[in-house]
C-alpha cells in the first residue's frame, strides 16, 4: 500500500505553506538562496563532518539497519545521510545541504539520542525529520533571519513572519504523522517525544497518555499558560494528542499504520487537530486585555474615516498594532459597520473603567494616536474622536493632549503628507504619458 504524502500532511500545515508561495513569491527567494549557497560552496555536511560522526554501515551498523527499516517503512528511496553529534540531550533535525555538488538533505542526531532511545523510538524520531525532509520543511527553514543587521526572526515582512512562526507548530504536525508510520507504534512515538521533550528515562517515564491529555482541558480553561505561543513546537500535550487522534483515522490507516475499530473520518480529523491547533494561537487573556485589543480596533476604525479619507498608512498601521500587541490574526478583530463598531466600543470601554486603570486607557488613547499620526497630519477631526474616547474613559482633556503630543514626539510623523501629494500627482501624470 503506497503512502501518500499529500494526504498524511495536515491540512492546516499544507494551507500555511500555500499562502507562504502565493502571497509571499518565496519560491524565487529560496530559489536564489540556494544559488548563492552553492557559489560560495558552503553546505551543512562539512560542518557535521567535522563535528560529528557519519553513521556509515561499518561504523553503527545498529544505527545503519534502524534508518534503513525506517526508509522502507516510508517508502523512500534516499540518499539521506546520518550524522551523530556529541550531546547527551536527546534531539534530532533534518538540514538541506546545498553545495556545488548538488542539493541533499541531511539528518544530525545526538549522541544522547542514540543512547538512550530504544529501536522503536528511535525510528520514530527519524522518521519525524525524515517527514520534514518528505514535505519540504528543511527548504523553508531558509526563510529564517541570519544577517547580522536584521533583527528579525526571518526575512519576511510582519504578516509572513507571523505566519511562518504559525507553520512551524503545523509543520511538527505533520512530520509526527510520518514518525508513526515509520515505526508503527503509538506508544514508541509518544515516549519518543517525552524523551526528547524533557529527558526522561525509562525508570522516570510511566506514559499515561490520558493523563497528559487531562492537560489540554487546563489550558483550555486557563489560556495564559500558552506562554510559549510564538516557540517553534506546540506543546507536547496538543502534539500527542494530535497523533493519537492521527492514530486512530481512515487516513493513516490507508496509509499502512494498522488501526482497529471505528476510525476517523478525514474531516473528523483535521477538524479536531484544527482544535488543538487554534489553542496555541496568539490572543489576550484577560478580559480587560480583550477590551483593551477591541477599544484599539473598533476606536481605530472610527479614526480611520473620521477626515473622510482613509489612507493606506492609516489602515496598515492600524493593522500592525494590531499584529504587534495582541494577536496574529488582527483582521478577525476589525469590524468595519458603523452601528456595530459603537455598541463593542461602549462594551469594551466599560469593562477598561471597571478593570482596568491608568496605563491601560493611556495605552488605548497612544495606539489611536500613532493611527491618527499615520498619513503624516493630524487632523482636527480625528482630535476629536481621540478626545471623545478620552471623555468616555473619564479621562480629562489634558491627558489626552499629553498622550497626542507625546505619540508625536515617539514615533513622529510616520508619512509626509506633501510627498504623498508629489507621488499621487506623478502617478497621475505618468498614467498619462504611457497611454498608446
Amino acid at each position: 500500500m503506497a503512502i501518500k504524502w499529500d494526504d498524511v500532511r495536515y491540512r492546516g500545515d499544507a494551507r500555511d505553506v500555500s499562502e507562504l508561495v502565493n502571497t509571499y513569491r518565496i519560491d524565487d527567494y529560496l530559489d536564489a538562496f540556494e544559488e548563492n549557497l552553492k557559489q560560495i560552496d558552503q553546505g551543512v555536511r562539512e560542518r557535521l563532518i567535522k563535528e560529528g560522526i557519519r553513521l556509515s554501515e561499518r561504523l553503527s551498523p545498529r544505527i545503519y539497519t534502524i534508518f534503513k527499516d525506517v526508509c522502507r517503512a516510508l517508502e523512500l528511496d534516499s540518499d539521506v545521510e546520518v550524522f551523530c553529534l556529541p550531546s547527551d540531550t536527546i534531539n534530532a533535525f533534518a538540514l538541506l545541504d546545498v553545495s556545488e555538488r548538488g542539493t541533499h538533505s541531511v539528518i544530525g542526531v545526538t549522541a544522547g539520542a542514540l543512547e538512550r532511545l530504544e529501536d522503536d523510538e528511535l525510528e520514530s524520531i527519524l522518521g519525524h525529520e525524515l517527514g520534514h525532509v518528505l514535505f519540504g520543511n528543511n527548504r523553508l527553514m531558509a526563510l529564517g533571519a541570519t544577517g547580522k543587521d536584521n533583527p528579525d526572526v526571518t526575512v519576511l515582512p510582519a504578516f509572513g513572519e507571523s505566519l511562518f512562526l504559525r507553520w512551524l507548530k503545523k509543520a511538527e504536525i505533520s512530520a509526527d504523522r510520518a514518525s508513526l508510520l515509520a515505526s508503527r507504534s503509538a506508544t514508541a512515538s509518544a515516549t519518543s517525544l517525552l524523551k526528547a521533550t524533557f529527558g526522561l528515562s525509562a525508570r522516570n517515564l510511566n506514559l499515561d497518555v490520558e493523563a497528559l491529555f487531562s492537560q489540554i482541558d487546563e489550558i483550555k480553561g486557563h489560556p495564559e499558560l500558552m506562554s510559549e505561543t510564538f516557540s517553534s513546537h506546540p506543546l507536547l500535550p496538543i502534539r500527542l494528542k494530535a497523533l493519537d487522534l492521527f492514530s486512530r483515522s481512515e487516513k493513516a490507516r490507508r496509509n499502512g499504520f494498522p488501526g482497529t475499530g471505528t476510525l476517523l473520518g478525514d474531516e473528523e480529523l483535521e477538524d479536531a487537530v484544527d482544535e488543538l491547533v487554534r489553542l496555541t494561537r496568539r490572543f489576550p487573556c484577560k478580559p480587560v486585555e480583550v477590551a483593551v485589543m477591541r477599544a484599539v480596533a473598533l476606536a481605530g476604525a472610527l479614526l480611520l474615516s473620521a477626515d473622510g479619507e482613509i489612507s493606506d498608512e492609516e489602515i496598515k498601521i492600524l493593522v500592525q498594532i494590531l499584529h504587534r500587541w495582541f494577536t496574529d490574526e488582527p483582521e478577525e478583530v476589525i469590524v468595519t459597520n458603523r452601528g456595530e463598531i459603537e455598541a463593542q466600543l461602549s462594551q469594551a470601554i466599560n469593562v477598561i473603567k471597571s478593570d482596568g486603570d491608568a496605563e491601560h486607557k493611556g495605552f488605548v488613547l497612544s495606539r489611536l494616536a500613532d493611527v491618527a499620526l499615520a498619513d503624516g497630519a493630524l487632523m482636527d477631526a480625528e482630535s476629536d474622536v481621540i478626545l471623545e474616547i478620552a471623555h468616555q474613559l473619564d479621562m480629562p482633556a489634558r491627558a489626552a493632549y499629553r498622550v497626542m503630543v507625546g505619540a508625536a514626539q515617539s514615533v513622529g510623523f510616520r508619512t509626509d503628507a506633501k510627498l504623498n501629494r508629489i507621488a499621487t500627482e506623478l502617478k497621475q501624470q505618468l498614467a498619462i504619458g504611457f497611454r498608446p
